[in-house]
């Protein structure tokens, strides 16, 4: 079966054919390095990360480019808040009013990072708080996610000649214009030659006001164009060319980088549904006119993420970063919930009281995190328990899996979700049935297994086989790596942290509690147990033992 992708451009769910045969060249928008990154960075990545995975296990070899843009306003302006020092003026700006003391000290302390970092380098701030802000991603906010990275992450700043060039084609052909240092790109011109501004997006050009990042000005034409190059001002990082000392805008970044490094066209462009307009429009205008080849050929953005129906931005005050995301859930949690809902639709948090930790305040967006906290803890206690059964039994060859559809068809049907459109919520409604008749086995009694067609052998089998498939489709997605038992363990000690639950102690009272069932001091193990429940202890009895929960 054919993978089928809704193209954002021509609005269709169309068959996927590659440029190549077998081969894919993606390129996903990356982040501006001015600051940490949040919870909407983070559906954005696990989501491409799941459809990366899915190409390759699909037998495609993908090439992977994701930007760093390191060159930006908003970089710029960091550099001048830290310049002006903790007291500066820039604290009374509408994007710190929501600010609280925790956020307060830990954006000082990064700044003051910075300042150590930029000592005894020649160099603009602004490019020591974009390499500053690159590690972070690299190493800090992303490094637990194991995501597959990308073979190529270029920087604007490293690719300027590529940025000049196709600027140069541009006006050459008609479609930009130089103003005082600023080249813009002639959006009327290019719409007049092209019918075509605006077919990503939908938007009518004539009913359009610039919506970069720098305010329009009087240099401009017409409202709806766009910086293309921007002259510097007097003390901000600059680079020569042909117009003088300037940078690059916005948009031309992303065309340079994703042309030099994947050619045109190329198979998939990706990013959250934020981009369509004005970037990725921008992107396609400017990089047809200037090669006069299409750019891409499939689009694809995923949904915002949102906090009481409202898009989570840092404006607002309604985000999370990923720092404090980590302090609440463990990063498998995250994949599950973001996998959970199509990469095209937002996912939507409440706001809710929470416990305090040492990296979130007392206010956090939860949404659904204790749901998906539970769904992998049982998708892990499915496996491990079939893992007790199917250990040290020999699975023969003779021994045929029981005709039942949902072990014989689970990866045909794992395998039609996703291949529409990347479908992951479905995907993992397919492997989750899986689970369910994992356990529906696991729990049959033993005459009830001598009475299957095939009797046990023919039950192990089909538990060997059940396991091993949804550890196959889990594992296309970056879900279910681990040892179950391990996992579990780690599960169980994180939210343990999370709630203030003093291990040992607890420990020690089930251990008490089964003295006192081995001496069948009933009231006394009942009395415990209530103790347990009263910490936020859940037990949980079985034949191998008393095993336990923290409660959410």
């Amino acid at each position: 079966m054919a993978i089928k992708i809704n193209n954002v451009l021509t609005r269709k769910k169309e068959v996927f054919e590659p440029v190549e045969e077998g081969v894919v060249r993606m390129y996903i928008c990356g982040v501006t390095v001015y600051g940490r990154c949040h919870v909407g960075h983070l559906r954005c990545y696990l989501s491409f990360d799941a459809i990366i995975r899915y190409l390759k296990y699909r037998g495609y070899d993908v090439t992977y480019v994701r930007n760093f843009t390191d060159i930006d306003d908003k970089i710029i302006n960091r550099a001048k808040e830290i310049t002006q020092g903790p007291e500066g003026s820039w604290r009374s700006l509408p994007a710190y009013e929501s600010y609280d003391a925790c956020q307060w000290s830990e954006r000082l302390a990064e700044d003051e990072k910075i300042l150590q970092r930029a000592k005894g380098q020649d160099r603009h701030l602004a490019e020591v708080v974009a390499d500053h802000f690159i590690d972070v991603f690299r190493d800090e906010d992303f490094a637990p996610f194991e995501l597959i990275p990308a073979q190529v992450e270029p920087r604007v700043s490293q690719h300027i000649p590529q940025v000049i060039a196709l600027i140069e084609s541009i006006i050459e052909k008609g479609f930009g214009y130089e103003v005082g240092g600023d080249v813009y790109f002639d959006v009327p011109a290019y719409h007049a030659a092209s019918a075509s501004y605006g077919k990503l997006s939908g938007r009518d050009y004539t009913q359009l006001v610039e919506g970069a990042r720098v305010a329009p000005t009087d240099k401009k034409r017409f409202g709806a164009d766009f910086a293309l190059w921007k002259k510097s001002g007097e003390g901000e990082p600059a680079w020569s060319s042909p117009w003088g000392q300037g940078r690059p805008g916005w948009h031309i970044e992303c065309s340079a980088m994703s042309l030099d490094k994947l050619g045109a066209p190329f198979d998939i462009h990706g990013g959250g549904k934020d981009l369509i307009f004005p970037h990725h429009e921008n992107e396609i205008a400017q990089s047809e006119a200037g090669t006069e080849k299409k750019f891409c050929n499939y689009w694809m953005h995923n949904g915002f993420v949102t906090v009481d129906g409202v898009k989570m931005s840092k404006s607002l005050g309604n985000f999370i970063s990923i720092k404090d995301a980590l302090g609440i859930a463990p990063p498998e949690v995250w994949r599950l919930l973001v996998l959970s809902t199509h990469y095209a639709h937002p996912i939507d948090f409440s706001r809710t009281k929470a416990a305090q930790t040492a990296s979130v305040a007392c206010e956090t967006v939860r949404g659904n995190i204790d749901i998906a906290y539970d769904r992998l803890e049982y998708f892990y206690e499915t496996l491990r328990r079939a893992d007790e059964i199917v250990a040290g039994e020999e699975v023969g060859e003779e021994a045929a899996c029981m005709e039942e559809p949902r072990a014989l068809e689970l990866l045909g049907r794992f395998t039609e979700a996703m291949d529409d459109d990347f479908n992951t919520a479905k995907a993992l409604a397919v492997l989750g049935d899986g689970m369910k008749l994992v356990n529906e086995l696991c729990d049959l009694k033993a005459k009830q297994v001598k009475k299957l067609p095939g009797g046990r052998p023919s039950w192990i089998a089909t538990l060997a086989k059940l396991t091993c498939d949804l550890r196959e489709g889990f594992g296309a997605l970056g879900l279910l790596r681990c040892d179950p038992a391990g996992a579990l363990t780690a599960c169980r000690e994180f939210a343990a942290r999370c709630s203030c639950v003093d291990v040992s102690a607890v420990e020690a009272k089930i251990a008490e509690r089964e003295r006192a069932r081995e001496e069948k001091d009933w009231a006394r193990s009942d009395a415990l147990r209530d103790e347990l429940v009263a910490m936020g202890i859940e037990l949980r009895d079985s034949s191998t033992g008393t095993d336990w929960r923290v409660i959410r």
